[in-house]
């Protein structure tokens, strides 16, 4: 067996190697509730009854179910929020540095927080978010509105899961928007993700590598061809001058 053959053997072994991961491997845990974010509770009630998604305070509006929730207008409170939803956010005063998400609130009041995931490299797929929340909570990714919805009752862990696309390489930013209109309030996070495995930049070098061996030795090949064929026809050709002077002699010996 030829060592270009082997080597074709070997770099189809190693790709199933890298493959399979890919499919079997389990979700990676991107945010959890321990995980520190950029958090903002300056927001007050600035947005009651602003529209349906903010009902009024100690639910003197009602307490209504809206699921899912439009993206809401968040220009009432635009001053508390800065620029928080372009790409990537721009983070006024209101903003705190990374820092713990307190799974509580000031009743009646909305809270935001942005979480920084860094899905690597190759970028994630199939990211969804779990979330539970009392009262309601409108979700972004990268300032796309991904999910709203608002209910009575308490946080209960996994109340919405959410589909949340696929995360290109490098750092992606989640918006999350926190309400509560009365009562107590009350959050639970988890945003998991498939993290595909991908070539390494030394495999690269590798690779090229074994291409220039296979083009050495195919070089190498074609030389000792030429050089066989070289002495073959050499041999030929000192075979057919031992044969001239063979049947010169006979000549010779015929005329005496």
């Amino acid at each position: 067996m030829g060592r270009s053959v082997l080597l074709g053997i070997v770099a189809g072994l190693v790709a199933l190697v890298w493959a399979a991961p890919a499919l079997s491997q389990s979700p990676v845990v991107f945010v959890d509730d321990s995980t520190p974010a950029r958090y903002n509770a300056a927001l007050g009630t600035s947005l009651d009854a602003t529209q349906n998604q903010f009902p009024c305070a100690n639910a003197l509006c009602g307490d209504p179910i809206i699921n899912p929730a439009p993206e809401p207008d968040l220009s009432a409170a635009s001053a508390a929020l800065g620029d928080w939803l372009s790409n990537p956010p721009v983070f006024n005063a209101n903003w705190s540095g990374a820092q713990a998400i307190p799974p509580s609130w000031d009743l009646n009041t909305e809270t935001a927080i942005v979480y920084e995931i860094d899905a690597g490299r190759c970028g994630a797929q199939s990211v969804t978010g779990s979330f539970g929340v009392d009262n309601g909570i409108f979700v972004w990714v990268h300032g796309l509105s991904a999910f709203g919805a608002l209910a009575p009752g308490g946080a209960i862990a996994g109340e919405y899961a959410v589909p949340l696309g696929n995360l290109p390489p490098g750092t992606n930013f989640v918006q999350i928007l926190r309400e509560d209109h009365g009562g107590l309030t009350g959050y639970s996070v988890q945003i998991t993700g498939n993290v595909s495995a991908c070539g390494s930049d030394d495999e690269d070098d590798d690779e090229d590598e074994d291409d220039e061996d296979d083009d050495h030795e195919h070089g190498d090949h074609e030389h000792g061809d030429h050089e066989h064929g070289d002495h073959e026809h050499g041999d030929h050709e000192h075979g057919d001058h031992e044969h001239g002077n063979h049947e010169h002699g006979d000549h010779e010996d015929r005329d005496r």
